[in-house]
């Protein structure tokens, strides 16, 4: 399920905010410097659904800063692929997230509203930890992607 918000002007800097599942990517959202909602999704763990979802929230945006709020290997693919695309992140704990959410009164804890405050979060925030797209994990997964999209291309070629 994916929403559009707003208009489909570009804008210079854009944040995104991804909350991350155990076994699946549950949901990004997108805000704009104001805080509006530009883009939300509810997303798989999948690599083609993500590649499409980076390249479109890349299009909303010159700048799209990207945060999640888990760094361990249930966010290991979508890391790899945003490392690839030569996109930055960064991360908000958990415990500040939740603090967060105590600003935003309305409806109860979701997915779609935990994305909205890692993205708020970002933007509000400028001193977020940005993650080392070097770790081991995220670069051997890295390289078997790139390794896997070669012989993709080589057998349909």
């Amino acid at each position: 399920m994916k929403h559009w918000i707003g208009d489909s002007v570009a804008r210079e800097v854009a944040w995104a905010g991804v909350d991350i599942g155990k076994a699946h990517h549950r949901w990004v959202c997108v805000v704009d410097s104001e805080g509006t909602k530009l883009w939300s999704a509810k997303l798989v763990n999948d690599e083609s659904e993500l590649t499409a979802v980076i390249m479109k929230v890349s299009g909303l945006a010159e700048q799209v800063v990207w945060t999640v709020d888990i760094v361990s290997a249930p966010a290991a693919l979508l890391l790899a692929l945003l490392a690839q695309a030569g996109h930055p992140v960064r991360y908000a704990p958990g415990r500040m997230v939740a603090a967060m959410s105590a600003a935003y009164a309305g409806e109860g804890k979701t997915d779609s509203k935990d994305a909205f405050l890692i993205a708020e979060t970002a933007r509000i925030r400028r001193d977020l930890t940005v993650i080392d797209q070097s770790a081991d994990l995220t670069r051997n997964l890295g390289l078997l992607i790139a390794h896997r999209n070669d012989l993709t291309a080589d057998r349909s070629g």
